[in-house]
């Protein structure tokens, strides 16, 4: 029964070798809810082998504009927020209405704060509220310390992932755990540090697997026959 020690490596290997395929700008908002008012974090990782990320524009949507716009300090990092005036005046949620909405958010590196090669940064906006239903996207542009802009902009349209896909926050009207997120902003936007739910999803295999190879091998010590006795 010694083929149950390469049992697991073997499983596990391929799970190990498709990890870093999903390197793309994403946004996450767990709490997302319609209505609510929610921290979204955006993770960049920088894809390049020789230069670093130092700039990422955000925008925010013009046809569904949030009333607040609050960006969580960055350190190494200065950020701007443009506002652009709307057609058609908003409530902020407290029953006044407002003629100007933040429409780009822009993180620009200081000095040596960029994110170096195969290394990732979060950064995290305070939004709200959301809209009652449908897709909240935000074209990113990331740029690199060698001049490259990279445009996380496309959109699907035939339902299969495109190629530089734009963060996305889906919204439901239930079954997320946030489905009563706040309705109004909170004083201080809440940072908790959260994992990439791919690596999750990872871990829970790996785990899976090395128990599932273990029960394996424990049964076949079983089965074999017990040496002789000598006499």
């Amino acid at each position: 029964m010694r083929r149950a020690g390469w049992v697991v490596p073997v499983l596990v290997a391929p799970l190990l070798l498709a990890a870093p395929a999903n390197a793309h700008v994403t946004a996450v908002a767990p709490d997302a809810a319609p209505g609510a008012y929610t921290v979204v974090t955006l993770r960049v990782p920088t894809e390049s082998a020789t230069a670093s990320t130092v700039g990422l524009e955000v925008d925010l949507p013009r046809d569904q504009p949030l009333a607040v716009v609050r960006n969580e300090t960055t350190p190494g990092w200065d950020v701007v927020l443009r506002s652009t005036r709307l057609s058609t005046p908003i409530d902020n949620g407290h029953g006044k209405k407002i003629g100007e909405a933040v429409s780009t958010v822009t993180f620009t590196a200081r000095d040596g704060s960029g994110v170096a090669p195969g290394e990732f940064a979060e950064f995290r906006l305070l939004l709200g509220p959301f809209p009652e239903s449908g897709v909240l996207t935000l074209p990113t542009r990331q740029t690199y310390s060698d001049g490259t802009v990279v445009g996380w902009i496309e959109q699907s349209v035939d339902g299969t992932e495109a190629d530089k896909p734009a963060p996305e926050i889906r919204l439901t009207g239930g079954g997320h755990a946030g489905a009563h997120g706040n309705s109004s902003p909170p004083a201080v936007a809440a940072a908790a540090p959260s994992g990439w739910s791919d690596s999750a999803g990872l871990a829970v295999s790996l785990v899976a697997l090395v128990i599932a190879g273990l029960a394996f091998f424990v049964r076949g010590r079983r089965t074999e026959p017990p040496a002789p006795t000598a006499r």
